[in-house]
């Protein structure tokens, strides 16, 4: 009887410590955080979110509206991966039991491109996001001129000559000089140089004389580039419209709009979210754009079943009998091409504001997830 007992003793201690055992290594526990843009202060919503342990993916998640991520992970060794599109991050942590927080950033980047213009500066969006030098405060993407081609090549040399200066961490030079020793036009006649960017922004307010080159872009775009272009930079997106025919209508005469501002109603729910829950920007689903030059290149129409229309709002143009007609037109898109994709819209960044302005928000929203509308 007694060896009956210490029998069921031996065992009860064996099965209780296997217990123990898997309670520590494989119950999970809360692995909280946020995922942030490179400047460390801006959410980054839907993002992917995945924990692998010896190459191995053991759990995955996607970031809310707020850029806040939930994962459960038993003890061990891990390293969350943080995936935006084009953009990534990645961070190492080590689960011990306690419930761990732990904040991401963006930082590893994709290639891009920046095409100066006379009235547009998308650059302003993207250094006030975080892509940018922490030490040297040099551009983390290339800025070509778009504009003189007549400028000798090399003038500038790489990185040099940037015209700029901190406010509050804030960029707020008015323009800054192209860093690459090469111009629009150059790039344009060099598909493979054109290739290695993984993003390119078209200004508006670039030279237009290379229009009929834009079959070079349509290339880019099929073979995975993503291109964002805006107002006047429409004339670039002829060849992969079709001339109209695929995507989008470009509004004959050209340039007609005559609306300076317009109360556009947001019709993503989670740019809107996204607005208010992290800047207090209450829209109730409207927003002030007032980002239009004197003469803006309106859409006509576009093809519902290819293309994402991200808002609209009453504008007003001239016909081809210069008579103003008012009504309500999309005013940003994004849409598919082979393996890439385009965004383009009929307003703008504020031009010398350095400041975040609602609009800027709304673009900053649309440089990250345009790089993650793949087919």
């Amino acid at each position: 009887m007694k060896n009956i007992l210490r029998l069921f003793l031996i065992l009860t201690l064996i099965y209780s410590c296997s217990d123990d055992k898997t309670t520590d290594d494989l119950t999970g526990f809360a692995i909280n955080g946020r995922l942030l843009a490179p400047n460390g202060t801006d959410p980054i919503p839907n993002a992917m979110v995945s924990a692998r342990s010896n190459n191995t993916v053991v759990a995955e998640s996607f970031t809310d509206v707020q850029g806040q991520y939930a994962l459960s992970l038993p003890k061990g060794n891990y390293e969350l991966t943080f995936t935006k599109g084009k953009f990534s991050g990645v961070l190492q942590i080590d689960v011990e039991g306690a419930k761990t927080n732990e904040d991401a950033l963006l930082d590893i980047l994709p290639t891009i491109g920046v095409v100066t213009g006379h009235f547009d500066h998308i650059e302003h969006v993207l250094l006030n996001i975080g892509l940018v030098d922490p030490i040297t405060q040099e551009p983390l993407f290339d800025i070509i001129e778009g504009n003189n081609f007549g400028r000798p090549s090399g003038a500038h040399g790489h990185r040099e000559s940037l015209h700029m200066s901190q406010n509050k961490g804030m960029m707020d030079e008015i323009l800054l000089e192209p860093n690459v020793d090469f111009n629009f036009e150059d790039l344009m006649n060099d598909p493979a140089l054109l290739g290695s960017y993984d993003i390119l922004f078209l200004n508006c307010g670039l030279n237009e004389s290379l229009e009929d080159m834009g079959d070079v872009l349509m290339d880019y775009v099929y073979n995975g580039g993503i291109l964002y272009a805006t107002d006047w930079a429409a004339g670039y997106l002829n060849d992969i419209t079709n001339g109209g025919a695929d995507y989008m209508t470009f509004y004959d005469p050209e340039k007609s709009g005559t609306s300076l501002t317009t109360t556009a109603t947001l019709l993503d729910t989670t740019l809107s979210d996204w607005l208010e829950l992290n800047f207090d920007i209450v829209l109730e689903d409207t927003i002030e754009i007032e980002e239009f030059l004197s003469s803006w290149q309106v859409v006509d129409s576009y093809d519902t079943t290819t293309t994402i229309s991200w808002l609209e709002g009453e504008v007003s143009y001239r016909d081809s009998g210069n008579n103003i007609i008012t009504e309500t037109k999309d005013l940003a898109f994004t849409f598919l091409h082979g393996d890439g994709a385009v965004f383009y819209s009929s307003f703008h960044t504020e031009n010398y504001d350095p400041e975040f302005s609602d609009v800027d928000r709304i673009m900053e929203f649309f440089v990250f997830e345009m790089s993650v509308i793949q087919p």
